[in-house]
């Protein structure tokens, strides 16, 4: 399995240390899934903030694959990032028709757990005016 790191609005994640899931939240009709997490700020690469962590959440819609193991109990050391995308999906490789409408497939690595998400696409929610910061983005990544 080959992965990506995906650069979010917060930047890149980068440390196992850096999300603790506190809640999930999934809904048969429409098919999403919401991740209620912790960010620890020093774990992300576009924040500028005095807050050491800060409550964000994923929403993933249109989802057709969900699953959550422990740290402990996920045998692919291969994440790049705590937010990555699976390139050549074996998942996708089997659905074409997925791959035409613009599904991908993520792993989200928290501190305990491993979320994956096969989904058409997700939002990233920020708390009430939280500000990023505007200089210097590392693009190198």
């Amino acid at each position: 399995m080959r992965t990506r790191l995906i650069e979010t609005t917060v930047g890149v994640m980068d440390a196992r240390d850096a999300l603790i899931l506190k809640k999930l939240i999934m809904d048969r009709f429409p098919r999403e899934v919401e991740l209620s997490l912790n960010l620890s700020t020093a774990l992300a690469s576009n924040i500028s903030t005095e807050e050491r962590c800060i409550d964000i959440s994923f929403i993933f819609k249109n989802v057709v694959k969900f699953g959550l193991c422990g740290l402990d109990y996920f045998n692919e050391n291969l994440l790049d990032t705590c937010f990555c995308e699976v390139i050549d999906s074996d998942f996708l490789n089997q659905q074409k028709t997925l791959v035409e409408k613009g599904f991908k497939h993520y792993f989200l690595e928290c501190y305990d757990e491993v979320i994956e998400v096969v989904a058409q696409e997700y939002n990233l929610i920020l708390p009430d005016g939280f500000r990023i910061a505007d200089e210097k983005m590392d693009k190198s990544v």
